[in-house]
């Protein structure tokens, strides 16, 4: 999704959302830190807006309105996907590192998850897709792999404790695929 189809389609969750904060916690969260992120995230046709402390009914009017069954999709190609704190794992203490979005164009309710938050996030996910834009955000130095990997590993003292060494693994099988041994050893230590 390019910046100028997420700009319109933040606008729109805005003017329905009463003011309600709005958190970026896809792909397009890397808008906030490069006007030039992967092709993967432009490519990319939905971007998932996290709602935490909201009623039901806001989750329900951003799917109708710009969600996958849209008329919004149709015109535009993009849709959003309301997500809530069931559907994505965050390492502990994100909130605070919420990076505020948009403010400029008129988004004072939306924020995008830190780059490293995002990239525990989309590894715990662990889809192919999820190791792919780690490799390509690592690749242009969006994150440090260090950085990912402590915020990552503190999953091991909650309820997705059995999860990270098998996502580990394939993080590590991933980056030795993509050519960056060095790195795959710095995961595997």
């Amino acid at each position: 999704m390019t910046r100028i189809r997420l700009m319109d389609l933040l606008l729109r969750a805005v003017a329905i959302s009463e003011g309600q904060r709005l958190i970026l916690a896809g792909g397009q969260a890397l808008y906030a830190v490069t006007s030039s992120p992967p092709e993967v995230v432009e490519r990319s046709e939905e971007a998932d807006l996290l709602l935490v402390m909201t009623g039901r009914l806001l989750f329900e009017r951003i799917e109708a309105e710009l969600g996958m069954r849209s008329d919004y999709l149709v015109q535009t190609g993009v849709f959003a996907h309301p997500v809530g704190l069931g559907t994505i794992s965050l390492p502990r203490g994100w909130e605070p590192r919420l990076v505020a979005f948009g403010g400029d164009e008129g988004l004072e309710n939306v924020w995008a998850l830190e780059v490293h938050d995002l990239a525990a996030s989309k590894l715990m996910a662990g889809r192919e897709k999820d190791f792919g834009f780690l490799i390509e955000a690592h690749r242009r130095e969006f994150l440090s792999l260090e950085t990912l990997l402590d915020r990552f590993c503190d999953f091991r003292r909650g309820a997705f404790r059995n999860a990270v060494e098998h996502r580990l693994g394939k993080l590590e099988s991933a980056l030795e695929s993509a050519r960056l041994s060095p790195e795959a050893r710095l995961v595997r230590n």
